[in-house]
C-alpha cells in the first residue's frame, strides 16, 4: 500500500519539478533575449540583477532544511514505535516540523518584503518578476504542506500505526524534495 502512495507522490513531485525547470529554462532563454533601452533606442543584453538579502535566503534555508529534519525525526518515530505503544516523540517532531515550515514561509515573505522595499516589484524586470515567481510558487507548495501536517498533527491519535506511518512518510518525502528543490532554486536565483 505505501508503494502506491509513494508511486503517486513521485509522479506528482515529477509535475511540480517540470514547472520549476520550465521556470528556470524561460528565465535563461529570456536572458538571453536583448533589452530595448527607450533613453539612447538602443539594445543591450544588461540585465539589472534584483537585490537579494543572501543571509536571509541562507537563514531561510536552514529553516526549511531543520523542518525536513524534524519531520524525518517523526517519520522514524513512527516506523520504529510498537504498534500499541502511546506516540509521545511524533507529534513533537510534527508540530516542530509544522512551525519551522511556518517560519520558512515568514522568512520568505520578509525577503519579498525587502525586495519591494528597494524598489523591485513583479513588474520592475525580469529577474525581480523571477525572482517573486519562483519563490512564490515555492513558498505556495511549503504552504499546503504546512496545511497538510496540521491535517496530520490534528487527526493523527485517531489513526492506526501504519496510517501514522504513511502519513508522516509521505511528507517527509514531500518536503525532502522541496528542501532540494529550494537549494536548486536559491542557486539559480544567487548565481544564475
Amino acid at each position: 500500500m505505501l508503494r502506491r502512495y509513494r508511486l503517486a507522490l513521485g509522479l506528482w513531485l515529477c509535475a511540480v519539478a517540470m514547472v520549476f525547470i520550465a521556470f528556470i529554462s524561460a528565465y535563461f532563454v529570456r536572458g538571453g533575449v536583448p533589452n530595448y533601452e527607450a533613453a539612447t533606442g538602443t539594445y543591450s543584453m544588461q540585465w539589472e540583477p534584483p537585490f537579494l538579502p543572501v543571509s536571509l535566503l541562507v537563514l531561510n534555508t536552514c529553516v526549511l532544511l531543520a523542518a525536513a529534519l524534524a519531520l524525518e525525526f517523526a517519520r522514524r518515530s513512527v516506523r520504529r514505535a510498537v504498534p500499541d505503544a502511546a506516540y509521545v516523540a511524533f507529534p513533537i517532531w510534527l508540530w516542530a516540523s509544522l512551525l519551522l515550515s511556518l517560519g520558512f514561509l515568514a522568512g520568505q515573505a520578509r525577503v519579498w518584503e525587502m525586495l519591494r522595499s528597494n524598489g523591485h516589484t513583479i513588474g520592475s524586470g525580469a529577474r525581480a518578476a523571477f525572482a517573486f515567481v519562483v519563490t512564490g510558487a515555492h513558498a505556495a507548495q511549503i504552504a499546503g504542506l504546512a496545511l497538510v501536517l496540521f491535517w496530520i498533527a490534528a487527526r493523527q491519535r485517531r489513526w492506526q500505526p501504519m496510517q501514522r506511518y504513511i502519513a508522516a512518510d509521505l511528507a517527509a518525502w514531500y518536503l525532502h524534495a522541496m528542501a532540494v528543490l529550494w537549494i536548486a532554486l536559491l542557486c539559480v536565483l544567487v548565481w544564475g
